[in-house]
């Protein structure tokens, strides 16, 4: 009679024998029955006892089987949930990672206009209450347009400041200089600051410095914006039908044998999910252009192109334009009126550099900080698509106490796979092009050039028109990293030589030490900041926009 450790033995080489030649063993039909009732309720669909097999579409197999042509269905919806569930759970992180910082830097931008706004008027109420409540709406109206155009307005930077002058002259003509109201027309008076050069080189170099900054903080949000469009285009890929039966033949056709335990095969898993993804690793190369150029611009947001800076710097520039027009204009009231055609008076030398050199002190407290360490964080998911089927792989469970897995027909050695990556088993009617399968399969299988889905073609045009634009910025760059191609180049074109508009009364450059150290500790954003994302890089303001931001701005 044998021993216990003959017995033993025997067991061993049965069970390795029955997952290496699955066919040669009847499988358990009441195991399948409890897992399939955990994605099911209810098992009228499951055999009691093991069945041939001969409807079933995809879990073919050579021996008995536990399913049923209405489990393959279940099973197939199953996988397709499965799918879909984990594209959401490995793009989670950069999706979250892009919104909140959108909605940060939205916030903080709000706060660094409702900062100038306010200083602004303090400054006209202080210095120059005779203006009255005319330069205070003037000013908020100002402030309401800079908000509406960084969310994608049509407005023009140049138009803005050129109504906001256009108010303030007469204002300052009537009531400072003491202008009669029936000598000269309002209209007269109204555009009679642009020839007579009242406010003198003042106008254009808010021109410049709003227009360059505005526009960088403009394209900065509509780039955030097209992140999380991306990013949620793609974990709301649907599975086609050849990829659910993929699927199908990768998760539960080992249920059929009675196999629920080890899980597919690496190589198997990576081959489905890049054949699934529909083309998906082909944004790779737009989507890390994309974060490269995003952390260009970014970097190039200082100086001239810094909103913070040169927000914080309008008051002065509309104090000195105010003084400017006392001094020109305030010996004499009829002066005004008499220089409508006078040419405009030469603004003093530059008395400060043409540019600022970054600091090396900005605080992850202030607007820079935040910027930088978004890209930071963002450069970590550069490779995203080209490592997402690998992503969606690694969530599958791990050989617990054995070296087995599923490579689409039977239970084979998990180490052996790793050298025989070539026969996996996908039938031909469960292939599908994709750059993964190129590379894990050889011989006889099917080879199409099938383009991308139309859902990432139409993310990947988007990812190439941003990147355009990158690549112009890169082509016509000047110092601060801009062409002088109107918009595209961020640059407004009333002062290109800024020879007039560096240095003047002794402004300079935007100033770099002056920061606002409010978004300290700012890690989180209210649901409601995060809901109004959506309004970020829209080309049309809806009146629900422009009422939030006159709430915001009491205006």
């Amino acid at each position: 009679m044998p021993g216990p450790a003959v017995h033993g033995a025997l067991f061993v080489c049965a069970f390795l024998q029955l997952f290496s030649l699955p066919g040669g063993q009847v499988p358990n039909c009441q195991e399948v029955r409890t897992v399939f009732q955990s994605l099911h309720p209810g098992s009228k669909w499951v055999p009691e006892t093991p069945v041939s097999g001969a409807d079933l579409q995809v879990c073919q197999t050579k021996g008995p089987t536990c399913c049923s042509k209405k489990m393959e269905e279940r099973y197939q919806v199953a996988a397709r949930s499965n799918m879909e569930s984990g594209l959401q759970v490995v793009s989670a992180q950069l999706k979250r990672l892009i919104i909140q910082n959108a909605a940060i830097f939205q916030e903080a931008f709000d706060l660094v206009l409702r900062h100038g706004r306010n200083s602004t008027l303090t400054m006209l109420k202080s210095e120059f209450p005779g203006l009255g409540g005319g330069a205070q709406s003037s000013v908020g109206q100002l402030f309401l347009d800079m908000s509406l155009y960084i969310l994608g307005s049509d407005s023009t930077v140049d138009h803005m400041v050129a109504v906001l002058f256009g108010r303030l002259f007469p204002l300052t003509y009537r009531r400072l200089l003491g202008g009669s109201g029936s000598s000269v027309s309002e209209e007269c008076v109204r555009g009679a600051w642009k020839d007579s050069g009242a406010f003198g080189p003042y106008p254009k170099l808010m021109m410049t410095r709003l227009s360059r900054s505005l526009l960088a903080t403009r394209v900065f949000l509509q780039a955030l914006n097209l992140g999380i469009e991306v990013v949620n285009t793609t974990d709301h890929l649907r599975p086609g039908r050849d990829c659910s039966r993929a699927l199908l033949r990768l998760w539960y056709c080992p249920h059929c044998q009675g196999m629920l335990g080890p899980p597919a095969c690496r190589g198997f898993c990576q081959a489905v999910m890049h054949g699934c993804l529909g083309g998906a690793a082909e944004v790779q190369p737009h989507w890390r252009s994309y974060i490269d150029g995003l952390g260009k611009l970014a970097g190039a947001m200082r100086g001239e192109q810094d909103m913070e800076s040169v927000v914080l710097s309008m008051p002065s520039m509309i104090r000195q334009a105010l003084k400017h027009v006392s001094g020109m204009c305030g010996h004499s009231p009829q002066r005004a009126s008499r220089s409508v055609g006078s040419p405009p008076p030469q603004p003093p030398a530059a008395s400060a550099a043409r540019g600022a050199q970054p600091s090396s002190s900005d605080s992850d407290e202030t607007l820079a900080g935040l910027r930088r360490e978004f890209i930071t964080n963002l450069r970590g998911f550069s490779s995203f698509y080209s490592g997402l089927g690998e992503a969606l792989c690694s969530r599958e469970p791990t050989p617990a106490n054995h070296s087995l897995c599923w490579n689409g027909q039977e239970m084979t050695d998990s180490l052996r796979s790793q050298k025989h990556k070539n026969t996996f088993f996908l039938p031909l009617r469960c292939r599908f092009p994709g750059p993964g399968l190129k590379r894990l399969h050889t011989g006889s299988e099917s080879r199409s050039n099938k383009p991308p889905e139309p859902i990432i073609s139409q993310i990947i045009d988007k990812l190439k028109h941003i990147n355009q634009r990158w690549r112009a910025r890169s082509r016509g760059a000047g110092a601060d990293g801009w062409n002088d191609e109107g918009e595209d180049g961020f640059e407004s074109g009333d002062c290109d030589d800024e020879d007039e508009c560096t240095g003047v009364s002794g402004l300079g450059p935007p100033p770099r030490r002056k920061r606002l150290r409010i978004f300290a500790g700012q890690t989180h954003v209210c649901s409601s900041r995060i809901s109004k994302l959506t309004l970020i890089a829209s080309s049309v303001v809806s009146n629900e926009v422009v009422h939030f931001i006159a709430r915001t701005f009491n205006i």
